[in-house]
């Protein structure tokens, strides 16, 4: 018996609670999806890997048809809960938090930098201090502008990744849950 074989087996095994017909046309999309991966040179192992336990998916498709039948049981409730309240608890502090930093990094940046530039052809009021007696001016006040700048700009980038991450992160959380529905 093949690798695949042994895998349909154990799930087909995990199906046991769905009518055969159901049983077998989810068996019938698995088996072809393997083998179209198949076809595009992919390692069997690899597409198993990417599956996952066999025992867990028969478990997901389990759940979709409880809940397609209306039959949620517990676990899958609280399951959903918890997500979604922690989810939407953190989205409405992080979200915001990580957008406004990214934009004030940015500004700050852009802003710093096109002052002290604008500042060389017109004197404009204020100055760049270094300590208590070190007033800098011309393309001294321009370099050190722009290493501030560059700092800022990272920092701005640092936040926008970040808030990349975050969506990411609650993104694969939900289709997980969803997978495990």
């Amino acid at each position: 018996m093949n690798d695949v074989e042994k895998y349909l087996n154990k799930m087909s095994a995990g199906l046991y609670r769905l009518p055969e017909s159901e049983r077998n046309e989810i068996l019938s999309e698995i088996q072809n999806h393997i083998y179209e991966a198949e076809s595009r040179q992919e390692p069997v192992q690899a597409v198993l890997d990417k599956l996952g336990s066999p025992l867990k998916l028969a478990q997901s498709y389990i759940n979709i048809h409880d809940i397609d039948s209306g039959n949620m049981s517990f676990r899958s409730i609280l399951s959903n809960m918890a997500f979604f309240i922690s989810a939407g608890l953190s989205g409405v502090f992080v979200l915001p938090t990580l957008l406004i930093t990214t934009f004030t990094f940015l500004i700050s940046a852009v802003g710093i930098v096109g002052y002290s530039i604008i500042d060389l052809f017109i004197d404009l009021p204020g100055s760049i201090m270094l300590g208590d007696e070190v007033v800098l001016t011309g393309f001294s006040a321009v370099i050190v502008a722009l290493l501030v700048g560059v700092i800022l700009a990272i920092l701005a980038y640092l936040s926008w990744w970040t808030l990349r991450k975050y969506l990411l992160f609650v993104s694969q959380r939900y289709q997980k849950l969803r997978k495990l529905q």
